[in-house]
């Protein structure tokens, strides 16, 4: 018998690791049962094809979407869902991790397992919202849209304010106290998973801008911008990136100990490459 749970096409986030569980559910009803029996089933000439699919070094074409779909019997909605996810999980551009996602979200099953996908979609795509949840903590905070908008940089309107308050108690980001007075109700976000992903590449997209606006808009003795430009190895690159989280969370420990929180700040820190690096071997394509 197999040890896994069996569960809905709509409780994953990764479709390879739906099709890992679907195959060790039926390795576990039937002796014998091998990912050559798996691929035969699905109508795969190979069956290492499915071996690299699962192992995510290659991906599923538009038929062989199809083929895994009739295999697993899914009626409608499980096929429109399984064949959004699979191409949100293969899209190479954020913005096409998302459209795809909104598709996800369009899933009334999904929606029903998750009913706080579409508010976590917000968060992660209104950088103001995270401003106004730090906002929150500030000893002269109001709550009044009018004069949250007023102390938002850049301004943001009152509706805006609204939603962010909104969203961010239905959330549970944010929560009243025995006074009635909102204070934050978790001091960390968890990050968002793989469906969720593609709007957090948008927030860091939104505050690289504000960033850039933050040259012309903020003087300079209250901003700090600067570049550093040097040649490593890969190796020492990867260091670099474990300093970096270091010290981000040397900040925010820092941050949340200060007695007196008179402004929100916003640290961005980014380190990428600026030449090619040396090749690695490249994910396969899709099947023919």
């Amino acid at each position: 018998m197999s040890n896994v749970v069996e569960k809905t096409i709509f409780e994953y986030d990764n479709y390879r690791e739906y099709l890992k569980d679907a195959f060790a559910i039926r390795k576990g009803q039937h002796r014998g049962f091998s990912i050559r029996n798996f691929a035969r089933l699905a109508g795969f000439q190979s069956h290492s094809f499915v071996i690299f699919v699962l192992q995510g070094t290659k991906d599923l074409s538009p038929a062989g979407i199809e083929k895994f779909s009739k295999t697993l019997k899914h009626n409608k909605d499980e096929a429109y869902f399984f064949k959004n996810l699979i191409l949100q999980n293969q899209a190479k551009t954020s913005a096409e991790k998302a459209r795809f996602t909104q598709e996800i979200l369009r899933s009334r099953a999904y929606r029903k397992i998750y009913p706080l996908k579409e508010s976590q979609m917000l968060y992660f795509s209104r950088w103001y919202f995270i401003v106004v949840r730090e906002l929150v903590n500030l000893p002269s905070f109001e709550e009044d849209p009018e004069w949250i908008a007023k102390n938002t940089e850049p301004e943001i309107s009152p509706k805006q304010a609204k939603e962010a308050l909104e969203q961010l108690l239905k959330l549970g980001l944010l929560e009243r106290n025995k006074d009635g007075k909102l204070v934050q109700a978790n001091p960390i976000v968890a990050s968002p998973d793989e469906v969720m992903a593609p709007f957090m590449a948008q927030l860091h997209r939104e505050f690289m801008k504000r960033a850039s606006e933050s040259i012309d808009l903020i003087p300079r003795e209250n901003r700090d911008l600067s570049f550093l430009t040097f040649r490593v190895s890969e190796q020492t690159a990867k260091k670099f990136k474990e300093k970096i989280r270091n010290f981000r969370r040397e900040l925010a420990e820092e941050a949340s100990l200060d007695p007196h929180p008179e402004a929100i700040f916003q640290l961005n820190l980014q380190l990428f490459p600026v030449t090619s690096l040396p090749k690695n071997k490249n994910r396969g394509g899709q099947e023919k």
